[in-house]
């Protein structure tokens, strides 16, 4: 992208997200999504206005995000009156559990549901159960608040859709890997099929979402 029109979306992004650091990285990611939708001709008005709704979109997107996060994180946070952040209480309970139970807590943290964990260990539903009450239970006496649900067993992420774009996604050519993290964010490892120039793309980084 020229230096004039990158320095136009750049001021767009800016308006278009909460913080300004972010712009950036906004820009980025929007800018492999037009470079991976055909929309790299910014002589066309049509791709300027898909540009300029892209980053609105992205950054709503964003910061539901980050409302998201902040409350999963909410309860382990609570629990200490300590100056930890939020992720450090988290490791400190988890790395206290043995084996069993600490991979169950590593995968609800990590956004998996009931049924992913369910199959993921192979347990019947009535022996994850039994794992959760006891996390729970642990938990408590750790010094944590009580929590009506473990972060990531309330299933609020579209996982139906995130697998279908998944799966879409391990289709194509040169992929290795495609998953997503806790805040539904895709992500996919594979090996380079583009043989052009990527003068367009220096600036941007892989898109997670």
């Amino acid at each position: 992208m020229l230096p004039r029109p990158y320095a136009e979306f750049l001021r767009k992004a800016r308006r278009a997200t909460r913080r300004a650091d972010e712009a950036e990285d906004l820009l980025q990611t929007v800018l492999v999504a037009a470079l991976e939708a055909g929309r790299t001709d910014l002589s066309k008005i049509e791709n300027r206005r898909w540009l300029e709704g892209a980053l609105r979109r992205r950054a709503a997107f964003d910061a539901r995000s980050t409302v998201r996060r902040r409350k999963r994180e909410a309860p382990f946070a609570a629990g200490s009156c300590e100056p930890t952040s939020p992720e450090t209480v988290p490791v400190r309970f988890v790395a206290t559990l043995p084996p069993s139970l600490r991979t169950t807590s590593l995968l609800a943290l990590t956004g998996h549901t009931r049924q992913e964990i369910a199959w993921l260990q192979r347990l019947a539903d009535p022996a994850l159960r039994q794992r959760i009450a006891e996390i729970r239970r642990r938990w408590l006496a750790f010094g944590g608040d009580p929590i009506a649900e473990i972060p990531g067993l309330t299933g609020a992420l579209a996982f139906g859709s995130i697998r279908r774009s998944l799966l879409a996604i391990t289709k194509q050519p040169g992929t290795l890997l495609a998953s997503h993290d806790p805040d539904g964010h895709l992500f996919v490892i594979g090996t380079s099929q583009n043989p052009m120039p990527r003068q367009l793309n220096r600036r941007a980084t892989a898109i997670t979402g």
